[in-house]
This record gives structure tokens, sequence and C-alpha cells, in this order.
């Protein structure tokens, strides 16, 4: 990836983060960089072509944090869900636009298919490790699954909740409400040592 590549993917994403993706354009972005539009299409022949990459971009910086944050303990976890919350906030985008873009980006909606199932399994894997270490306990099957699915579901949708009381620009204000609100989720499963961790990670998420 060269300066220029560079250059248009991070301008593009400052952009669809601050108006939507759905409201701008190849030539504004072309205009706002200073370049003529052919040299823009050069790189990204077409808007879709630009989102994409953006959402490999995504997808890939996601991954690299499920490997920088193995989660042993309910604290771990937690704080690897710090992160990945702030990452999606660098690419809200995406998030807020996920509807338009299925329907309108095949690459999208079939990238995006088989990367649901593989956090969706790598979250049922985090839960598994946390009953495996003592943090939660399930009366049932049914309950594991609960917990899965409505983490899965907060994850991909808090930002569209969010941005119903506050405007794109001020998500990040809305961060620690969820975060707050996933620490809570597991309060109903979490042995002795899983509620320290909510506590603590609570603690410090005020501090």
């Amino acid at each position: 990836m060269n300066a220029t590549h560079e250059k248009i993917i991070k301008r593009a994403l400052e952009l669809f983060n601050l108006k939507g993706i759905e409201y701008v354009g190849m030539r504004e972005i072309a205009a706002d960089l200073g370049m003529r539009i052919g040299n823009l299409t050069y790189y990204f022949p077409t808007k879709d072509d630009l989102v994409y990459q953006l959402s490999r971009d995504y997808t890939e910086s996601n991954s690299q944090i499920h490997t920088d944050f193995p989660v042993r303990s309910l604290y771990d976890f937690l704080k690897k869900n710090v992160a990945l919350f702030e990452n999606g906030l660098r690419y809200q985008c995406l998030m807020l636009s996920m509807v338009h873009l299925m329907e309108q980006n095949t690459r999208i909606s079939a990238s995006y298919k088989g990367v649901s199932h593989e956090r969706t399994a790598g979250l049922a894997l985090d839960v598994a490790i946390l009953e495996q270490n003592k943090y939660v306990k399930f009366s049932s099957e049914d309950d594991k699954v609960l917990i899965v699915s409505s983490n899965s579901l907060q994850n991909r949708f808090w930002f569209s909740e969010a941005v119903l009381t506050e405007s794109r620009q001020n998500l990040a204000s809305q961060m620690t409400h969820y975060l707050r609100m996933k620490a809570h989720l597991f309060r109903p499963y979490s042995t002795k040592k899983g509620l320290e961790d909510i506590e603590r990670f609570l603690h410090e998420l005020h501090g």
C-alpha cells in the first residue's frame, strides 16, 4: 500500500464517519483530497471497492485485537471488549450502514457471513474458557447460548442504538454506557471471582 493509497483510505474513512457512507460520493472524496477523479478511481475504480477495502481493514484490525487480548478471566474478556469497541468507533460508518452495505455490496455481504460465524465461534470459546476457569456458571446450555447471542447482538448494533440519542459525531460519549451494560450481562452467571472482576472493570471504567 503506497502513500496515496493510504491517504485515500484515511480521508475516506474520516468523511464516511462524519457524514455517513451513503452521503459521500467519490467526487467529494477526490475534491477533498485535491485529486482528479481519475486519479482516485485508478486506486479504487468504484465506491464499493473503497468501502470493501475499509471493511477488510476493520476485520483485520479486529482479528489483531483478538490475538493481542487472550481471555483467561472475565476481566480479560471485558478489557478486550474495550479495545473492540474503540476500534469499532474508528470504523463506525461501517457499523451504522451495515444493512445498506449488506444489500448493496455483494463482496461485503459474502465476507460478513464468514466473519460473523467466526466471531460468534470465538465468543462461544471465550465464554467456555470463563466457565472452565470458574468465572461464570450456567445452570443450562440455554443460558450459555443466551449470553453468547446477547453479547453478539450488542457488539454489532450498539452503534445504531447510540446514534438515536447522540449524533454520529459523538458516539464515543455513549461507549462507557454500553461497556457497563456488557459487564452487567454477566452478573447473573458470575461466581464470586467473576463478580470481583466485574467490579474491578467497572471501577476502572468510571475512573
